[in-house]
């Protein structure tokens, strides 16, 4: 059952990335260009009609992962996308992930599979001061950029 779920959310993935637009410049360039195996992926789920605090949360969002990433942005090592989770297209997701409401999700995909899958629940309490909801952000996709160290082998 572990199996089927994370192809769900690989394939979901996958299809994310090629179908939709990465944030910045020269979308449509990238959209043919195989992103690396090893990369972050950012993902807020939203519903189709957004309140102001879920429009100023997926801002914050974007800024955090856009202007605190830009080289990894330009890379495609960290990527950003806005997913309505109401939208047939994106069930699939929706539902590897488990999304119910809106929510900011970050995946460390290595060797093209997802490996560590953090949902930021925190940015609800965070959502009123953007320095803080900004860090939060940073420190999770910072913390997904870098390797887990081995474990030592057993004596």
């Amino acid at each position: 059952m572990k199996r089927i779920a994370m192809a769900v959310i690989l394939l979901g993935v996958v299809s994310l990335v090629l179908a939709s637009p990465t944030v910045g410049a020269a979308a449509e360039e990238k959209a043919e260009v195989k992103p690396p195996a090893d990369r972050v992926v950012v993902m807020y789920f939203h519903r189709t009609q957004r309140c102001p605090t879920c429009l100023r949360m997926g801002g914050y969002s974007e800024e955090a992962v856009v202007k605190g990433y830009p080289n990894e942005i330009k890379d495609r090592t960290v990527e950003f996308h806005y997913i309505d989770f109401q939208d047939a297209k994106n069930a699939a997701l929706t539902k590897g992930y488990k999304i119910a409401g809106p929510a900011l999700v970050v995946v460390k995909v290595v060797n093209d599979k997802p490996a560590e899958v953090r949902n930021l629940e925190e940015i609800w309490t965070k959502n009123r001061d953007k320095d803080v909801f900004l860090k939060y952000v940073r420190d999770n996709v910072t913390a997904c950029q870098k390797p887990k160290p081995e474990a030592a082998p057993k004596s």
